[in-house]
């Protein structure tokens, strides 16, 4: 809470700088009265030691001083920040213009001419005191509306680290929703093959094991959120991992009503990555596709995915869908956290807010095209590791 400053108890400070002794007791002595608290100093260099030490609300000060004169001690005093409101008041016998521009140009405030008026010197220090306390308590509202900045800024952070862990924590629940369709139908052509007395199939346990490796990347992003750092990476194929990916699905069930397009180049994509982030964008993408083209009742459900090297010699994916495609108004949204076409049940929101985040964090790019009752394409791409 701001003090106002009629509440301020104590009572102001006047530095008196004069090497002749009689002068500094000549000008305290009509400021006593009045209640202020008067410091004296008998040349520039105490007059400095005394400002750096103490608080100062005035400084009232000789020009002609043996060693260092009134103006010197003036510009030190102006060029520290903190003391740019602290008003000086020059008290000269000197009534030539060239010394008052000189007294304005190192930062002055005003000018008394000896000898002083006790009446006029006490009326320009209450209405310079008056202007200090102002300038003090816009100074102190500007510090106390920095620490309140602050404090909000502090409380913004955790409240948004706690909707960015909410949104993480169920970007992992979806994801994990996909993969648990996969691990559901490889375990029931595991028991189907034990109930027939024959062994599981390595490409059974390859699966297995690739959805154990899901359910550790993700595992591993929740226990280090807020720790940044290097994810694992490994120069692969990006061709193998897309067609990888899709017989996953295919065996989940994902794409039973639905005709699959690969278009792949000859040559290897190799990129840089982390196979299960990789294959998170991909089962996503690919997998929205087919719900989007699942409403088709007078046209093919088709979806084409193709990889290519871009004219930038980076590596292009592109899953192109016959969908009913998304309304121009809404393409922005799309990777919005929770932000959903899908009727209600069917969608969480957060698949491509983690597509998204993923191939950003390997230097890619994602986009969006689309036009109404035609289709959809998503586009990522990634830098090639030659």
């Amino acid at each position: 809470m701001l003090t106002p400053l009629s509440e301020n108890r104590n009572p102001p400070t006047i530095l008196v700088v004069d090497d002749d002794e009689i002068n500094r007791e000549i000008v305290s002595a009509p400021l006593l009265p009045e209640g202020y608290r008067v410091l004296q100093a008998e040349n520039g260099e105490q007059a400095l030691r005394i400002v750096n030490e103490q608080r100062v609300d005035l400084v009232l000060m000789d020009v002609v001083m043996p060693g260092m004169d009134g103006f010197e001690v003036c510009r030190r005093i102006k060029e520290d920040a903190r003391k740019l409101t602290l008003p000086v008041v020059f008290i000269t016998a000197l009534h030539d213009r060239n010394s008052r521009v000189s007294g304005k140009a190192v930062g002055g405030d005003d000018f008394l001419t000896k000898p002083v008026d006790p009446i006029e010197l006490t009326a320009r220090v209450r209405n310079l005191l008056r202007m200090k306390a102002y300038y003090d308590l816009k100074e102190r509202q500007a510090e106390l509306l920095e620490e309140e900045l602050e404090r909000t800024r502090e409380q913004l952070l955790r409240a948004d680290r706690m909707a960015t862990l909410g949104t993480l924590a169920g970007g992992v629940g979806h994801e994990l929703n996909n993969i648990l369709s996969v691990l559901n139908m490889t375990l029931q052509m595991i028991r189907q093959r034990t109930t027939q007395n024959q062994p599981a199939r390595d490409k059974d346990l390859d699966r297995l094991q690739t959805v154990a490796d899901h359910v550790a990347v993700h595992a591993k992003q929740l226990l280090n959120f807020g720790r940044p750092g290097p994810q694992f990476a490994e120069k692969l194929d990006l061709r193998a991992v897309v067609q990888e990916t899709l017989d996953m699905l295919r065996i989940a069930g994902r794409l039973k009503t639905v005709e699959i397009e690969t278009i792949l180049p000859d040559s290897p994509l190799p990129v840089e990555v982390n196979k299960t982030r990789i294959e998170q964008v991909i089962v996503n993408l690919v997998g929205n596709a087919a719900d989007a083209v699942a409403e088709n009742k007078e046209r093919p459900r088709k979806v084409i995915v193709c990889l290519s090297e871009s004219a930038a010699g980076r590596a292009y994916c592109a899953i192109e869908d016959n969908g009913c495609g998304i309304p121009p108004d809404k393409l922005e949204a799309v990777f919005a956290p929770y932000y959903t076409t899908k009727a209600p049940g069917k969608g969480t929101g957060l698949g491509l807010p983690v597509v998204k985040s993923i191939v950003e964090s390997y230097g890619g790019k994602i986009s969006v095209q689309s036009t109404p009752d035609l289709g959809t394409t998503f586009g990522f791409d990634l830098p090639l590791q030659k």
